[in-house]
């Protein structure tokens, strides 16, 4: 009983302290009259909860995502490709993903990234999980009642 007692206390805060720690989100920045505006959210979830995937724009390593964070791009105008690399099977299990957009000046982006349970079982006494992971653009009003809860990278 002692044990799973520290089991839960542990995770708790392996997960809380993998979480975004910025500013709470306020409000959508207008973007330049020469660039395109993405903001890069991950709502908070307990899958993968403790892993900050490692995002590459344009082939480039750019910074890793936090749980309920959220970043802002300024990318130029154009088709500008965006992936979540496949990371460590122990805290990042997704497949790489990738998302192509031919981005416009002056727009602003919405792009998601989400974890989810997608079943459990147990085998024996291990628990065993499968994720849903998402990744890919939405809408205004979806994005902004998501990104109230998230705060900056």
């Amino acid at each position: 009983m002692i044990m799973r007692v520290f089991i839960v206390i542990f995770t708790l805060l392996a997960i809380t302290g993998c979480n975004a720690t910025g500013p709470k989100f306020e409000q959508v920045e207008l973007p330049s009259n020469k660039l395109a505006k993405v903001y890069l959210y991950r709502p908070w979830a307990m899958m993968d909860g403790s892993a900050s995937p490692t995002i590459q724009i344009n082939g480039v390593d750019s910074f890793n995502i936090k749980n309920g964070g959220y970043k802002v791009l300024e990318l130029q105008p154009g088709l500008n490709t965006i992936t979540v690399k496949k990371g460590n099977p122990f805290y990042w299990r997704a497949k790489e993903m990738t998302v192509k957009e031919e981005l416009k000046a002056s727009e602003v982006y919405f792009l998601r990234l989400t974890a989810a349970v997608g079943s459990s079982a147990f085998i024996g006494s291990t628990p065993v999980v499968s994720g849903n992971y998402s990744f890919g653009y939405v809408d205004k009003e979806t994005a902004f009642k998501e990104l109230q809860e998230t705060k900056q990278n």
